[in-house]
């Protein structure tokens, strides 16, 4: 039987996570709105701050500087982070980097680690996972992957098209997927080498992500053989593997039913208050039953 009592730590970290996101994030919120080029600046001092108050990095082990929170301990925190669309980038718990944190923790090699994770989970710089293609290729089914990887030398040369890549602008590196004679294969590329070319931001609904979502080229893109996320032909396995829990359908849930719950008083009120002039009758109808179903969610 699953014990669901979360326990007086559990609840006490719980209650920090909220008056932090209370007190800290949703007062930049503004900011941000009125300001996207300011976001950056603002998840560097979030961060700054969380670090202070000991919510740094909840999704990681304690060897990289993070919380060492179990998977329930984890959904606990990230449902209280996610009451803003800031607050999990402020604990460094956000896609893409929270997934390629737990990624690289468990199937890079020493100097991988060093240079890319270490890095990446102290919050010194952002990455992204490059994997989605324009069609008919790969959306997130590795098997229509046309990017290619083919050998040349000491290393390989990339080639092939990206789209929707979350973070790209401003990130140090990507992980790429690409398909190299063995099977899908990923690699390890620093934003800048010769041959990674930015096409476009593309346009979305989401202004509050560091980065964007972009639609990037590799074109004749050399990277040494260092570059090999794990082995060649091994990266179906690496995605799926039991080691690599499901961090972002996790961090997902939390982001949007807090959301919901944290915006349902205000949208209660107003469709209380609505009135259709022209057919009140059906106007009323609406919002009484809308107000019945918001009424029924949880509040904070």
């Amino acid at each position: 039987m699953i014990d669901f009592e979360l326990g007086e730590a559990l609840v006490g970290l719980r209650e920090r996570v909220r008056r932090f996101v209370d007190s800290q994030v949703i007062p930049r919120e503004a900011e941000v709105v009125r300001n996207v080029s300011a976001l950056e600046r603002v998840r560097g001092e979030l961060q700054a701050k969380a670090k202070a108050e000991g919510l740094f990095l909840p999704t990681a082990g304690k060897e990289l500087g993070g919380l060492g929170l179990s998977w329930r301990e984890i959904a606990v925190v990230l449902e209280e982070a996610g009451r803003s669309l800031l607050g999990p980038q402020a604990l460094n718990a956000a896609a893409p980097d929270e997934g390629n944190i737990h990624l690289l923790a468990h199937v890079t090699s020493a100097a991988q680690r060093k240079r890319y994770l270490v890095p990446l989970a102290k919050g010194e710089v952002r990455s992204c996972f490059a994997m989605t293609e324009p069609m008919p290729g790969a959306g997130s089914d590795p098997k229509l992957l046309r990017t290619r990887a083919e050998r040349r030398g000491d290393g390989w040369v990339l080639d092939g098209e990206k789209w929707f890549i979350t973070g790209f602008e401003g990130a140090a590196f990507a992980i790429v997927l690409a398909r190299a004679p063995e099977g899908p294969t990923m690699f390890l590329v620093d934003v800048g080498t010769p041959g990674l070319e930015l096409l476009r931001p593309i346009p979305t609904l989401d202004h509050l992500t560091p980065g964007g979502h972009c639609q990037i080229r590799f074109s004749a893109c050399q990277v040494p053989s260092t570059a090999v996320l794990g082995e060649p032909g091994k990266a179906s396995s690496m995605r799926s593997c039991d080691s690599c829990p499901p961090a972002s359908p996790i961090a997902c849930a939390g982001w949007e039913s807090p959301s919901a719950r944290r915006k349902s008083p205000a949208a209660t009120q107003w469709s209380a208050r609505r009135s259709d002039r022209r057919c009140p009758s059906t106007s009323q109808s609406r919002t009484s039953s809308l107000t019945r179903r918001l009424k029924s969610m949880p509040r904070d």
